[in-house]
């Protein structure tokens, strides 16, 4: 193993959150469960909706609850990964060692992923208690998981970038977390406010815009592919429907991860030169 994912990860399980973030997260899913499910069933008591509904809208609902909670604590195990051997001056120690930069950025990326994504092995119990209800099969969970897993790594590669640009923990994890807002919340104003925009002009016009998704210009529907929780809404689409808009997200979240990977690396290459 790699003697720097062997360190951060014995250094992050000995920490107080190590343990508290995954009781907390635990207690805040259940909550969200106890939620949707009166809910649901106080729907289904007054309208007749059978189980199935109930399974799907638990489901649904923590679905979208584990995303969000999970791009808050995302940040926290990854913006501060660089800075910290910065502020303690142990990264120049780091890098004259016989450990690469490769091998570095990727302790680092490994041990911030690895920390959430045991957030995401721990809520799968809770995810599966949909099945109960009925509505919910194994392959809504595996897409929905998946899904997760893509956009928590694009996201740690984020905030290792932001991480070897700044010199202090609070500016790496700032950055980051508006990194997080720009993507959740900024791209969605965009599409809702130009897609309200278009079908005004198209309603003045006389001319039907259409209720489908693809029947919306490709510049207006554009900022969504870097939307995580519409990531995650196409992933509930069936096989043969996951292209082009589950496969696209894809595409554009690797990439991401990507570029900050080799930014990363770059940077980390340039403290070592200097």
């Amino acid at each position: 193993m790699n003697p720097m994912i062997r360190k951060e990860l014995r250094q992050r399980m000995r920490e107080r959150r190590g343990w508290l973030l995954p009781s907390l997260y635990l207690l805040v899913l259940g909550a969200v469960v106890i939620f949707a499910y009166f809910v649901s069933t106080s729907e289904s008591n007054r309208n007749g909706v059978q189980g199935a509904t109930v399974g799907v809208v638990v489901f649904l609902t923590l679905s979208y609850a584990q995303l969000a909670l999970l791009l808050l604590m995302a940040p926290i195990f990854s913006a501060g990964s660089i800075t910290i051997e910065k502020e303690q001056k142990t990264l120049a120690g780091l890098l004259t060692s016989l450990l690469t930069p490769i091998q570095i950025w990727w302790g680092k990326f490994i041990s911030s992923l690895l920390f959430v994504l045991l957030l995401l092995v721990t809520s799968i119990p809770v995810l599966s208690m949909a099945f109960a209800f009925g509505g919910i099969g194994p392959w809504e969970m595996f897409t929905a998981t998946l899904t997760t897993v893509i956009i928590l790594a694009s996201l740690s590669a984020v905030g290792l970038y932001c991480s070897s640009a700044f010199r202090r923990s609070v500016h790496a994890t700032a950055v980051s977390y508006a990194t997080v807002v720009a993507i959740s919340v900024v791209t969605a104003i965009i599409f809702f406010v130009r897609l309200a925009l278009y079908e005004s002009a198209h309603t003045r016009s006389g001319a039907a815009s259409g209720g489908s998704w693809y029947a919306i210009p490709m510049n207006i529907r554009a900022p969504m592919y870097l939307n995580p929780f519409f990531f995650l809404t196409a992933s509930f689409a069936p096989p043969a429907a996951l292209y082009p808009a589950w496969t696209t997200c894809a595409i554009v979240f690797i990439a991401l991860g990507g570029i900050a990977a080799v930014l990363s690396l770059r940077n980390l290459r340039r403290s070592g030169d200097v």
